[in-house]
């Protein structure tokens, strides 16, 4: 189906203010995370695709962070389980469909420090 954009949605939209933000940084163990929030805005995805919760037309709701927690709980992956699922999935959906995509490398969104 469609790009579904976000990581972070789950690790990269887990703040509480990514809505305000152009681009959010997320501190995850093995490297510092940076999601440009506004570029998947401007490419007019449906805000649905990654905010799962949020009916359509709504520009604020639930945040990935108030149900996917640092480790699985029930059905709910955790925040990285759910990251790496919608992120890199719509990024490698993308490649798989020859169009321009996003980092698909752990070392291309994880950035160590130097």
């Amino acid at each position: 189906m469609g790009i579904l954009a976000g990581f972070l949605l789950s690790v990269l939209m887990a703040t509480g203010a990514f809505a305000q933000k152009d681009v959010i940084t997320f501190d995850a163990p093995n490297g510092k995370v940076t999601f440009a929030h506004k570029k998947h805005v401007d490419m007019k995805l449906d805000c649905v695709k990654c905010h799962h919760t949020w009916k359509a037309g709504e520009k604020s709701g639930k945040l990935c962070k108030d149900c996917h927690k640092a480790k699985e709980e029930g059905k709910t992956p955790s925040l990285k389980d759910a990251a790496h699922k919608d992120c890199k999935g719509c990024h490698d959906e993308a490649k798989k469909a020859n169009k321009p995509a996003g980092p698909t490398g752990c070392t291309q969104c994880h950035v160590k420090a130097k």
